[in-house]
């Protein structure tokens, strides 16, 4: 019995190591991400992200959503953590991150989706939410889709299922 629960509290130290390695991780991914934001590189962005992000839609598509983002939030400024959580997965693990931000049009809140893999953030998904999103893409030529009045909340895919963790 007593060996089981020192097996036990070694798992634990062990997952706590990981569990503030990778959401380390993901926080750099984080400023990374508003780095390349910024610097305009969306195909980047698109390209360097995990086959879920890309999943969501076509290149062509995922440029333009990071393009409308930053043109309607302009740089982003600061912000402030107010969640995270670790999902241990067997093809990385998975940090979920959530802030509320300041970008220099607007506020917001942002959630980030990482896979962390050999120590690396790697992008799965993003969704950011602010008022400054509602009403269709100013750059929207008629004829195209603009975004529905009222939508405020720019998704690039689905959380993955938890699976266990903090």
């Amino acid at each position: 019995m007593r060996i089981s629960a020192i097996i036990a509290a070694a798992g634990l130290a062990l997952s706590g190591c990981s569990v503030s390695q990778d959401k380390a991780s993901a926080e750099a991914g984080v400023v990374h991400f508003h780095d390349m934001l910024d610097a305009g590189r969306y195909h980047d962005i698109y390209a360097g992200g995990e086959p879920e992000l890309r999943q969501t839609g076509s290149e062509a598509d995922g440029v333009r959503i990071f393009q409308m983002i930053h043109d309607r939030l302009g740089p982003f400024r600061s912000s402030r953590q107010t969640g995270w959580r670790v999902n241990f997965a067997p093809g990385g693990n998975i940090v979920n991150l959530t802030y509320n931000a300041q970008f220099a049009s607007a506020a917001g809140s942002e959630d980030f989706v990482f896979r962390i893999r050999d120590g690396a953030a790697h992008l799965v998904g993003y969704h950011v939410n602010s008022t400054a999103l509602n009403g269709p893409a100013p750059t929207a030529k008629p004829g195209e889709d603009a975004a529905a009045p009222g939508q405020s909340v720019v998704r690039l895919t689905e959380p993955p299922k938890p699976t266990g963790g903090k």
